[in-house]
């Protein structure tokens, strides 16, 4: 399960709060004043904290607390400070016991609480403590709705606890509330959807969520799940329909075993593909998955051996293809070139194909044009090429899935969170 709080964003954001850490807290709570013995220690110490001076800021906020005589408000401001400096030193989990002491100082201001809670759940996401996350979580809904900003938070505590029914809860909650400001949803609640989708058998759901999560921050482990359902549902799938679906896995950096990239090579090896197989098996390697000694490495020495011979024979085949009346051969083309990443070739030849037609797969060419074409970066014409994918309903499945690949990579850029 992902955790997308990021220290440094969430450090800064708590130390806008520093500068209202002063002595008296007039602002907030009126009725309720520092002692003179606390308070003059504390002014020294917010002087010191205004030019990030936090050595002496909490020697000075040391001073206060040895001077005080516990009077629940005089601790309460210690805390504060403690809390404050801390978190500007990046001291996390010492700044989370400060707020935990302020949650549960009798002179914490009403109006404070939800704002207190808050942090100290902030501040136990940063430091991993998931049963305080919990805690504090409670306090906070007993307040009130819990903030938009700890939703996601909470929700990934609940789930990593066991406590799937309240994690999904929070979940949909915090995803409908960012769809509703115009945001993308949180990974993370996303995620926590996806796995309960697919624990239900919900795969279309899961698919669905998926192809957020893979659209959306086009993660390779998100467009790995997103394959490995396809593979798990689509039926009867093809030795070309299984590539297209490897080619994809590679294209998007998807995560892939060394079986799956020896299966790959495999399929473009028996369709007579020799530079598409060095091409899988290189990024293989280039991902530290696939190894010179084992059983896709020794695939790799075989084909590159092949692709010279390959490489040569392309001109003469490229010209009977175009002497054809048909356009099986210039579909075979289109594919060779695609697996030498000559993509404007491959878009020439698919073109072909299609207007000649007579070919056996007619989906083919229109698949491996679209491919040619995102390839190229011409996302609009990848996406066009792909609506018009016809034939099996595992051809259209796999087009779709390029296309929003296609609209991903080439794209206009999704709303970050």
């Amino acid at each position: 399960m992902r955790k997308s709080f990021v220290r440094t964003v969430f450090a800064a954001s708590l130390m806008a709060g520093a500068a209202l850490a002063t002595p008296g807290f007039a602002a907030d709570a009126p009725a309720q004043k520092v002692s003179p013995a606390v308070g003059k220690p504390l002014s020294e110490a917010a002087k010191a904290m205004k030019t990030n001076d936090f050595a002496t800021a909490l020697a000075k906020t040391k001073e206060a607390e040895a001077a005080s005589t516990h009077v629940p408000f005089d601790d309460y401001t210690i805390q504060q400070f403690y809390g404050n400096i801390y978190i500007g030193q990046k001291d996390y989990k010492s700044a989370e016991g400060a707020f935990e002491a302020m949650a549960s100082s009798s002179a914490l201001p009403p109006a404070d609480k939800a704002g207190v809670l808050t942090t100290v759940i902030q501040l136990a996401v940063n430091n991993n403590d998931w049963p305080v996350v919990m805690q504090y979580a409670t306090q906070l809904q007993a307040v009130g709705p819990l903030p938009d900003n700890v939703i996601e938070p909470v929700a990934v505590a609940y789930y990593n606890s066991g406590a799937i029914d309240k994690a999904l809860a929070l979940a949909k909650q915090g995803i409908a509330s960012a769809q509703a400001a115009g945001k993308a949803p949180p990974q993370s609640l996303m995620d926590i959807v996806t796995r309960s989708q697919l624990k239900s058998n919900d795969t279309a759901g899961a698919q669905k969520t998926l192809e957020g999560l893979a659209t959306t921050y086009g993660e390779p482990n998100d467009w790995a799940q997103l394959i490995d359902l396809s593979f798990g549902t689509l039926k009867n799938l093809n030795d070309l329909q299984a590539l297209y679906l490897y080619r994809l896995r590679v294209s998007t950096n998807a995560t892939t075993s060394v079986d799956d990239y020896a299966i790959m090579a495999n399929i473009t090896t028996k369709a007579g593909y020799p530079g598409e197989t060095v091409a899988f098996l290189e990024h293989g390697m280039q991902q530290g998955t696939v190894k010179a000694g084992d059983k896709a490495g020794a695939q790799l020495s075989l084909a590159r051996s092949k692709m010279a011979e390959d490489q040569k024979s392309l001109p003469a085949f490229a010209k009977a293809a175009e002497a054809r009346k048909s356009g099986d051969f210039d579909v075979k083309l289109a594919e060779a070139y695609y697996g030498y990443a000559r993509y404007a070739e491959a878009e020439a030849a698919a073109q072909r194909a299609i207007s000649k037609g007579g070919m056996k797969d007619a989906g083919e060419a229109q698949m491996v044009l679209g491919m040619a074409l995102a390839g190229e970066g011409k996302s609009a014409d990848a996406a066009a090429a792909f609506a018009k994918v016809g034939g099996s309903a595992n051809n259209q499945a796999i087009a779709h899935l390029w296309s929003l690949y296609a609209e991903r990579k080439y794209g206009s850029t999704p709303v970050a969170h």
